[in-house]
C-alpha cells in the first residue's frame, strides 16, 4: 500500500506515553516517526514500444499527473522505463542517474556489441540471448547451452551490482530469475528486453530502500491473446516479438521479482495494462487451470485496489495516449477521496477494443466496474493534443511536463 493510502487508511496513534517505556521505546518511537514521513509517489511507465510513446502515452500521462496537482489532488511523478526512444532519449538516467548511466553502453549504440550486451567500465557484459546463442531463432531456450546461461547470470550479477543493489539482494534475483534445480536458466523474458529488466529491477530497489513509493504501475507495449509476454517494435509495426531473443517482458518475471522486492510492489495501489489483449495472459496455476489477469495483478501487486486491461485490440499510440492519461488523472481523484471518479470515464473504447476497469471489493476480489462513459470526465482529445495541448512533441523536450519527472541524482 502506498504512503498517501496508509496514512489515510490507518487509525490515529496517541503518542503518549510512559517515561518508564525508556530509551528503546524512543527509538522506536522515532523509527516509526521516520517510517511514516510523506514520501514521494511515482507512477512506474514500463513501455515496451520505444518508437512513439516520447511524443504521445508518456506527454500526456504527465499532463495528467500535472492537471491533478493543479487540482489540489497531490503531485505524483513518473520514472519511465523504455529502450532508448526512437528520437535517441535514454531513460537510463532516471532509473540509475547521469553518472551511471554514461559509463553504459547498450548494443543500440555500438555495433561491435550484440543484442542483449552492455559495456560497463570496458568490460562487455551479456544480460540476455541473442541469435548467436542459437543454430535456429525457432528453438526453444532449452537449445541455448549451459554456458551461455551461467555467463549471462554472472554477468547480471556484475550489472545489478554497479547500477546499487547490494550483493545479497542482487544474489536474490539471480536465483529468482535465472535459476532452477538444474542450475542456471535464462529469465523468461527475452534477450532483448535485458535493457528495461535491468532499469526496472533498480527502480524497484530504490523502491524498497524507502526513496520514494511506487502507488502506480503501467506496463505498455504489443501484446497477443495467449502470452505472457509484452512486446516492443523495431519501427514501422516490425514486432521484436521472439520470445527468447527479442524485446520481450513477461509478466511471469514481474511477478517474481514481486517476492523479491515484497515492499516495493506492495505500495502499488493502481496497475494498468496499455497493451492489446490483456485480459488473456496465457498464465496458468499449478494444477493448469488458467488464470485471469485479474489473479495475476492481485498475486503481484497485493495491495492494488484499482486495474485496468484491454480485450482484444487497444488503439494506436497517438489515440492510447488519452486512455492512459484519464487513467492517471481519476485515480489522483480517487487517491484524493472522490470515490466515484474509477466508475466514471470518457475513454472506454474504440472500434476494435474495448478497455476495462476493475476495483476491489469489501472482500478483496476484483469486480469489474459497469462503464458509464462520461464526456466531463476528461478533456476531448483535442486534436489528438489531449492535456498535453501539444501533438507529437517529445516530453523531454517540454520542461514544464519534466518537472514531473523524478530524476535519480
Amino acid at each position: 500500500m502506498s504512503d498517501y493510502a496508509r496514512r489515510n487508511n490507518s487509525p490515529s496513534v496517541s503518542t503518549a506515553g510512559s517515561n518508564a517505556t525508556g530509551a528503546s521505546s524512543a527509538v522506536e518511537s522515532n523509527s516509526a516517526a521516520v517510517e511514516d514521513m510523506p514520501k514521494e509517489q511515482v507512477m512506474i511507465y514500463l513501455t515496451q514500444n520505444s518508437v512513439t510513446h516520447q511524443n504521445d502515452e508518456i506527454p500526456e500521462t504527465l499532463a495528467a499527473l500535472q492537471k491533478a496537482d493543479q487540482m489540489g489532488l497531490g503531485k505524483k511523478s513518473m520514472i519511465p522505463i523504455s529502450d532508448d526512444f526512437s528520437d535517441g532519449h535514454s531513460t537510463t538516467q532516471y532509473a540509475f542517474g547521469e553518472a551511471k548511466a554514461a559509463e553504459m553502453t547498450w548494443w543500440h549504440d555500438d555495433a561491435t556489441l550484440k543484442s542483449g550486451q552492455v559495456r560497463i567500465n570496458g568490460k562487455v557484459l551479456t544480460l540476455g540471448a541473442n541469435e548467436g546463442h542459437v543454430e535456429d531463432s525457432d528453438l526453444l531456450e532449452t537449445d541455448v547451452s549451459k554456458g551461455v546461461m551461467q555467463t549471462i547470470q554472472k554477468d547480471w550479477k556484475t550489472a545489478l551490482e554497479f547500477v546499487g543493489l547490494p550483493s545479497s539482494r542482487a544474489a536474490e534475483v539471480i536465483k529468482t530469475l535465472m535459476s532452477d534445480s538444474d542450475g542456471a536458466r535464462l529469465m523468461h523474458s527475452g534477450g532483448g528486453a535485458s535493457n528495461e529488466m535491468l532499469q526496472l529491477i533498480s527502480v524497484l530497489n530504490r523502491a524498497e530502500m524507502g526513496e520514494f513509493e511506487i502507488s502506480s504501475f503501467v506496463i505498455s507495449g504489443h501484446h497477443y491473446a495467449g502470452s505472457s509476454y509484452i512486446f516492443g517494435e523495431k519501427g514501422d509495426h516490425e514486432y521484436d516479438d521472439d520470445e527468447l531473443t527479442g524485446d520481450t517482458l513477461d509478466v511471469r518475471d514481474i511477478e517474481l521479482l514481486s517476492k523479491v522486492f515484497p515492499t516495493a510492489f506492495a505500495q502499488v495501489d493502481s496497475m494498468m495494462f496499455s497493451a492489446c489483449n490483456t485480459h488473456e495472459l496465457g498464465l496458468e496455476d499449478e494444477g493448469g487451470n488458467e488464470r485471469s489477469t485479474e489473479d495475476w495483478v492481485s498475486s503481484t501487486f497485493p495491495e492494488a485496489e484499482r486495474m485496468s486491461n484491454w480485450q482484444e485490440i487497444a488503439p494506436g499510440s497517438d489515440y492510447a495516449a488519452f486512455f492512459s492519461g484519464e487513467f492517471a488523472l481519476d485515480v489522483a481523484k480517487e487517491e484524493a477521496g472522490q470515490g466515484a471518479a474509477f466508475n466514471d470515464w470518457q475513454f472506454t473504447k474504440t472500434q476494435k477494443g474495448q478497455m476495462f476497469r476493475s476495483e476491489k471489493d469489501a472482500a478483496g476480489n476484483f469486480q469489474e466496474l459497469p462503464t458509464k462513459r462520461s464526456k466531463n470526465s476528461y478533456p476531448h482529445y483535442n486534436n489528438y493534443k489531449g492535456l498535453r495541448n501539444s501533438n507529437h512533441e517529445a516530453f523531454h523536450k517540454r520542461e514544464d511536463l519534466m518537472r514531473y519527472i523524478l530524476k535519480k541524482l
